[in-house]
């Protein structure tokens, strides 16, 4: 089981890898894959799995009557907490309130792990419904290029971005020069990527979030529930992703 265990964290990690090298190549198309789609699915899963395995593991050590394979007990709000724990592994709030604290550290209406209580949804997402574009909004700067034509430059960043304009561009554009240098600032729109709609935030910061809380609990629930092989074996293969 603990090996198990932290099969199914590396096993996140790949698909988190995965959906990174997907996403990069999605921006470039504009269009979102279903490979992506897959990858993100199965991050989820395998992080519920890994958390469902982690609650069995410690009824394994600590039998009170709870059910064969208990699941990792999920609460919406703080007053829910007491009910799933008990369904889930029966008797450990009353026998190890330790260990039950740990299991209340890692739930959805704790800060920092908001995303844990998006596992089903993000383990079911579809792409007609759960995403939707992400957009910045961008000043540039143009620049006169000695010689004619322009350099178009993104203002306020600290790697400027320049694209070569052709020299017809000032025929085009019909702008005037303002300065010697300076042409004009103005505002563009950039496709940025995708977010989720639930939960509302970009999809690569929020699916790294939940592969770092889900090896956040793992990692706390076994220390606290003394499972030394299992902890022994998160230590050996690192700590939270940041």
């Amino acid at each position: 089981m603990d090996e198990f265990v932290k099969d199914l964290l590396d096993e996140c990690e790949k698909a988190l890898a995965a959906a990174e090298t997907s996403y990069r190549r999605d921006i470039a198309s504009r269009i979102l894959s279903d490979e992506l789609l897959f990858l993100i699915r199965a991050l989820a899963r395998h992080c519920q799995s890994a958390l469902d395995a982690t609650a069995a593991r410690v009824g394994e050590a600590y039998p009170g009557g709870s059910i064969s394979l208990p699941r990792f007990p999920l609460a919406a709000s703080a007053g829910d907490f007491d009910n799933k724990i008990e369904e889930q592994l029966t008797g450990l709030l009353r026998s190890q309130p330790m260990i039950a604290a740990a299991f209340e550290r890692h739930q959805p209406y704790q800060p920092g792990n908001a995303e844990l209580g998006y596992l089903h949804t993000l383990g079911h997402a579809d792409k007609r419904t759960d995403f939707s574009k992400q957009k910045r909004t961008e000043v540039v700067e143009i620049e006169r290029v000695p010689g004619g034509g322009f350099i178009v430059s993104v203002v306020g960043s600290t790697d400027r971005s320049r694209d070569r304009e052709a020299t017809a561009m000032s025929e085009r554009t019909g702008l005037g020069f303002a300065s010697p240098d300076i042409v004009r600032h103005m505002t563009r729109s950039v496709f940025a990527g995708w977010t989720f709609v639930d939960p509302p935030g970009p999809v690569l910061q929020t699916l790294r979030a939940l592969l770092g809380e889900t090896r956040d609990a793992v990692t706390d629930i076994c220390q606290e529930a003394g499972l030394p092989h299992m902890t022994s074996a998160m230590a050996a293969h690192g700590s939270v992703l940041t």
